[in-house]
Order: structure tokens, then sequence, then C-alpha cells
């Protein structure tokens, strides 16, 4: 579905007669108009803020792993760096470095009934990614083609999203919100923006390495905005904070901690998937399933690449190893929501392979889907997006999962990535290839 016209236009006036008409242009103003994205942003704020509140002091709070995450921290508040000896009650700890320090910041700054105070920030960390959110959305438009703000109401609508903000207090917000603010750098289109934005990235990866699933898409954009030695900076500024976050424990056992921190070999229970019950426990298990779910994941994301990601991807190669340190396109060309829509549909395509997704897991996406679904994840059908959205919700909302709910979750990811890749609107705005080679040569006379 194309981005609707935003062309500036008669809206309704406050001062007009509160006729029936006049109710519904004022509504479809505040719903779809350029114009108007902030008032209802505005007003979703409020909302959601108030409600925020009513759940953290009306609903209990599920105790999960909020004790675990404090007993691991007391460990390293009393000076244990080997990382595979901190341990709480629900196992080792199996997270970046920086998870452990926002946790340890929380544990020393808090008071002794800490729940309470933290479910407050975590509402702040909802809220804050909620205004992120909008950004994104916001700056993925233009004064000609807009991106309706009706796309941000069924981001307050998700029970499963607040109770894992407010109720379960994971890691997960930590490193979404972080991922956010990162995408909204990246936006800027800017040296200074790519370089912030590589900060925080990196950040969001040293909270959990969900953020990995991003990266196929960063590099490609890397590529394509900053060429490759851009690429190679940003590279090493990521690197970089990995080691500097990571110094204490990589100094005293550096094995023990990429094993503990980083462990892609470890092992889901069956009890607790999400997205893979209606195939039996034997093959969940399996290396074999595992396998196969690896080599589906690169696949799509070559296939991606190649189609929908960059424009005669074998051109464009060879125009960046010709000019290193410069992008290989203009990238005036390229459409404003290209950045976010890579991204979020890297981090998609992980998600429909990953070989298990757990509930918390929701908020990995959560805040994506509606734009995935407008720029082509539903066939550009008015109807087909809303259901999409609604089975993708009740998937998440049935505990536990059930064959039916992990089938319409796998289905719906399936049907989302089709329409990305058969569907979506040109990101390169009609960029051919003659184009990218007339791009490096008029760089070379300004060069010269």
């Amino acid at each position: 579905m194309a981005p609707v016209d935003a062309r500036p236009g008669k809206h309704p006036s406050f001062a007009g007669t509160l006729t029936p008409s006049w109710i519904l242009s004022m509504v479809r103003s505040l719903l779809l108009d350029r114009q108007y994205f902030w008032y209802l942003f505005s007003l979703l704020f409020v909302g959601e803020a108030l409600l925020g509140l009513l759940i953290i002091n009306k609903v209990a709070y599920t105790k999960i792993d909020w004790v675990a995450y404090m007993q691991q921290v007391d460990g390293f508040i009393f000076g244990e760096r080997d990382y595979s000896k901190l341990e709480g009650e629900t196992g080792p700890l199996v997270y970046p470095a920086l998870h452990l320090y926002i946790y340890a910041a929380l544990h020393q700054l808090l008071p002794n009934d800490r729940v309470r105070a933290a479910q407050y920030i975590f509402l702040l960390v909802y809220l804050v990614t909620f205004t992120l959110v909008g950004c994104i959305y916001y700056f993925c438009g233009s004064r000609n083609r807009h991106i309706p703000q009706i796309l941000l109401v069924p981001l307050t609508l998700s029970k499963r999203a607040h109770s894992v903000y407010l109720l379960r207090l994971f890691n997960d917000p930590l490193t979404m919100i972080l991922l956010y603010a990162a995408v909204v750098g990246f936006m800027c289109r800017t040296t200074t923006g790519w370089r912030v934005g590589s900060v925080l990235f990196s950040m969001a990866l040293g909270v959990k390495m969900n953020i990995l699933l991003f990266l196929p898409g960063l590099l490609v954009l890397l590529v394509q905005y900053r060429g490759i030695f851009g690429t190679l900076e940003s590279t090493a500024i990521m690197a970089s904070i990995q080691i500097v976050t990571a110094l204490p424990f990589l100094a005293h056992d550096s094995l023990a901690y990429f094993n503990s921190a980083f462990d892609f070999s470890r092992q889901f229970l069956y009890k607790w998937t999400v997205n893979w019950r209606f195939i039996s426990e034997s093959t969940f298990l399996s290396k074999e399933w595992a396998t196969g779910l690896l080599m589906g994941h690169l696949t799509i994301l070559m296939i991606f690449a190649a189609y929908r990601w960059a424009p005669n991807p074998v051109t464009l190669l060879h125009q960046a190893c010709s000019t290193p340190s410069r992008p290989p396109v203009h990238t005036h060309g390229l459409s404003a929501y290209q950045i976010p829509l890579v991204l979020f549909t890297s981090n998609l395509i992980g998600m429909t392979f990953a070989r298990s997704l757990h509930y918390q897991f929701h908020v990995w996406y959560f805040h994506q889907i509606p734009l995935l679904l407008y720029l082509g994840g539903a066939w550009g059908n008015p109807i087909l997006g809303p259901c999409l959205w609604i089975m993708i919700e009740y998937a998440w909302a049935t505990a536990p999962s059930t064959n039916f709910s992990s089938g319409i979750l796998f289905f719906s990811h399936i049907v989302m990535l089709g329409g990305l890749l058969l569907h979506t609107k040109p990101i390169f705005n009609d960029l051919s290839s003659s184009e990218i080679t007339l791009a490096s040569t008029r760089r070379e006379n300004e060069a010269t």
C-alpha cells in the first residue's frame, strides 16, 4: 500500500457546525493528515501514560526473571568476574555485559522494595520507546507522500506488549529502546547520525544479542550510504563498544564471557516455544531442524538483499569497491522509509526462522508490524493488513501456545515476507544501474 497523499488541502475548522459530516472529516484528518500527526500521537501518549499507571497499580506484577537478574547482579557487585559463575534462580547469566550494568544500576539506585519503582522506570521506557517509534513513522513520510498516523493506534492495543514492559521487567524493552534510538540516528542520513546510530546499535547489542537479527540489513545500508570505508568505521565503532563494555570479564576469562553472553548453541525448551508448537518436540530439538532454519534464514536474506534492498547489487558492489571512500549511489534517490524498512524486514526474516520465540520476544518487532504491513506486508490490501495484525496478536496472546496459534503466527510471517518481497513499492525510486555508474562518474569528476 503506497503512502497517502499529504499535499495541503482543506481541513475542517474547529469553528464549524458540529454536524456528523464535520465530525467525520475531523476524525479523518486526525487519523490521516500529516499536519495532525503529532496531535494524534499526543492523545495516544497521554492515554498510554494513564493506562500504564493503572496497570502498575491494579494488576499484579509477575515474578519471572527480575529476581534472577538481581541475584546475578549480586555476584557481580561482590566481585565475581568469571561470567560463567554469575547465576540466579533461573540459571546462569546469558546476556552481554551492558545488561548486567543496567540491572546493577537498578539494584543500587532503587529502594529495597525495588519492583514497584522499577515498574515506573519501565513505564518511562515504554513511553520513550513509543515516542521514538512515532519519530520513525513520521520521518518515513514527507510533505507529499505521508505514512498515516493511524498506524500508531495498533501500538496502543497490545495486551502482550503492556505485560512485557510493565509487569515482567524483562531486558527486551531496554534493548529495543536503544535500537529505535539508533534507527532515528540512522534516519538523519548524516555522517554524525550514522556514527551515533552505530554507538546506540552496539549498546542495544550489549543488552541482548537478538539485535544481531538487524545486522544484515544494517550492513547493506552502511555500504549504500557510507561506502566501504564508512562501513568499516561503523563496524569498528560497534566492535569497540562491545570490547570496552566487556573488558572486566574479558580480562578474567574471555572464553567464559563469549560462551555465556553470545551462546549460539543454546538449546531452547519446547514447552516455552510460541512459534513451533505445531511440529513435534523431537523435530524441534533436532540439529537437522536447526540447520534447516539457518539455511532458510540465509537464503531469504540473500533474496531480499539482491532483489529488494539493493538496485543491481553486482554494479553496486563494483562501484563501492572502486571508490571505497564514497557511497556507491546518490542517497537522495532513496526513499525516506528505506532505512527502517530494510532494518525491520531483516529482523522479521530472523524472527520467522528463529529456533524458538518466547513470549517476551514479542517486543522485538511489535512496534514495527504496522509499518511493515503498510509498506507491502499486507500486499496493498486494506483488509488483509488488520487481519494479519489481529492474527499475530492472537498468537502472542495465546498461552500456552497451541498448534493453531503457532501455525497462524508462522503463516502471518510468511505472508508478510511475501508481500514485502513482491509488493513493496521500490525503495530506490527507479534508480537504474546506469544512474549508479553516472553517480560514481560524477563523484570522480568532482574529486578531480
